[in-house]
C-alpha cells in the first residue's frame, strides 16, 4: 500500500467481485434506510463506544468512510482474513480501513452501499442481526457468530450485506504487500482455493 493508501495491486478478478457484491447491495432500499438514519443525525457517525484500537490514526483523513464505518471495517476485516491477517491489521502492519476508503475514493458510487452495509453491521438487531450489542463492543467469536449468521441466512439481503463486506475486506487486505505471504490463505469464510477462489466464493447456491 501506499503512504496514502491507495491500493497499489489492484486484482482485476477482485475489484470485479467487489464492484458486483456492492451494486447488488446499492439494489437493496431497506439499506438506504440505515443511511436515511445516519445523515438525519438518528445514527452516530464517530468511533464512540468503539474499542480505541480500532479508531483510524489521527493523521487519516477518512474520504468516504466515516469514523464509526472505518472501525467496523478494521474489525469485520480481522474476523474475515483470519488468525494471521487479523494480527497484521491489528498490529496495523496492514490498514484495511485505509485502503477501502481510498478505494471508494476512486469508486464513490459504490461508498454509499458500503457505509450502509457497516451502519447495519455495527448497530444491526435482530431478526437482521444476530447480536443485541455494537458489532465492534463483542469478542472475537461473537463477531464470527455475526458474520457467520449473514452468510448463512435465507435472507437475500443478509447474505449481500456479507458477500459486500467480504469482497471489499479482501481485496483491500490482500491488495497490501504486506499480505504476500498469506495469498493462499482466504480465511475462515471462504473455500480451501486460494484468495481468487476466496474472491467469488457464493455462500449459499
Amino acid at each position: 500500500m501506499s503512504r496514502g493508501g491507495a491500493i497499489d495491486r489492484p486484482d482485476h478478478r477482485g475489484e470485479v467481485a467487489a464492484r458486483a457484491a456492492l451494486i447488488a447491495l446499492d439494489r437493496r432500499g431497506f439499506l438506504r434506510l440505515a443511511g436515511s438514519a445516519a445523515a438525519a443525525g438518528l445514527l452516530p457517525l464517530g468511533c464512540g463506544g468503539a474499542p480505541e484500537a480500532l479508531h483510524p490514526p489521527a493523521d487519516l483523513a477518512l474520504r468516504q468512510l466515516s469514523p464509526s464505518g472505518y472501525a467496523t471495517f478494521t474489525a469485520a476485516a480481522m474476523r474475515l482474513v483470519g488468525p494471521a491477517g487479523a494480527e497484521r491489521i491489528r498490529t496495523r502492519r496492514i490498514d484495511a480501513a485505509r485502503a477501502a476508503d481510498a478505494w471508494l475514493d476512486r469508486e464513490p458510487a459504490l461508498s454509499g452501499p458500503l457505509s450502509q452495509a457497516l451502519l447495519l453491521l455495527e448497530y444491526g438487531v435482530p431478526p437482521l442481526v444476530a447480536k443485541w450489542r455494537r458489532f465492534t463492543a463483542l469478542d472475537g467469536a461473537a463477531q464470527d457468530a455475526v458474520l457467520d449468521d449473514l452468510m448463512r441466512s435465507r435472507l437475500d439481503i443478509k447474505r449481500d450485506v456479507f458477500k459486500g463486506l467480504r469482497s471489499v475486506a479482501l481485496l483491500a487486505f490482500y491488495a497490501d504487500p504486506a499480505s504476500e505471504s498469506l495469498t493462499g490463505y482466504p480465511g475462515p469464510f471462504g473455500g480451501s482455493g486460494g484468495i481468487e477462489a476466496a474472491m467469488t466464493y457464493e455462500s449459499r447456491t
